[in-house]
């Protein structure tokens, strides 16, 4: 499973698959459970690509490609 990791000022974040359903675009590491990652890497990027269109304010973040074992 994969997810994007954001580095910013106010912590360590990783991007949620199915925003409207859990709530929440970022969640913190030690709280992400499976059905909030994405299958492929190609999904987890589109997320990201998605969500800076709609809130550039986090463009000033670090992003990685993560590969998530649970």
């Amino acid at each position: 499973m994969f997810t994007v990791k954001s580095v910013s000022e106010e912590g360590i974040y990783y991007l949620v698959n199915g925003w409207e359903k859990n709530k929440a675009f970022w969640i913190e590491p030690r709280k992400i459970k499976s059905n909030m990652l994405f299958s492929s890497p190609k999904f987890a990027k589109a997320s990201l690509t998605k969500l800076l269109k709609i809130a550039p304010e986090y463009a000033a973040d670090e992003f990685e490609l993560i590969e998530v074992t649970i």
